[in-house]
């Protein structure tokens, strides 16, 4: 019996080798969701949840936001933010008063003389109805005097 023994011993070895290498695992209790989580990319059903989920979808593919990282997407539109901003404020406060430098700068490069603009439109023949309507032939012979 030992012959036979050790036999079944060996064939029961080899079994739990073979049987090991295969084992699958059945889990006990349900499991995380995995990450990355992408249930934000699933296609919602309204009309405007769908307008919204396009704009974010392009707008993330667009700067390749979708590989970041949450705080990282934060982060960076956090940035764009403020630089926009910035420059924004800058156009709005800051564009108008240098236009009338640059303006006045443009008058007296082509005209040699920091002034009015009736001179130039005089010069180039640009007289406006609003313009002509105002000035009176006494101003128009002072303007070309100073010429």
């Amino acid at each position: 019996m030992s012959g036979s023994s050790a036999a079944s011993i060996s064939s029961t070895t080899s079994k739990s080798s073979s049987y090991s290498s295969s084992v699958v695992y059945v889990p006990t209790a349900p499991l995380p969701p995995a990450k990355p989580n992408h249930d934000f990319t699933k296609k919602p059903n309204s009309m405007l949840k769908i307008f919204l989920w396009r704009w974010r979808m392009w707008f993330e593919s667009t700067f390749v936001l979708s590989m970041l990282e949450p705080w990282e997407k934060i982060m960076i539109v956090t940035i764009l933010l403020i630089t926009s901003y910035f420059l924004t404020s800058a156009i709005v406060k800051h564009l108008p008063h240098h236009v009338t430098v640059m303006k006045r700068r443009g008058m007296y490069y082509l005209v040699g003389q920091e002034g009015d603009e009736r001179l130039l439109w005089q010069l180039l023949g640009w007289t406006s109805s609003s313009a002509n309507a105002g000035s009176s032939a006494s101003t128009a012979a002072g303007l070309f005097e100073e010429l």
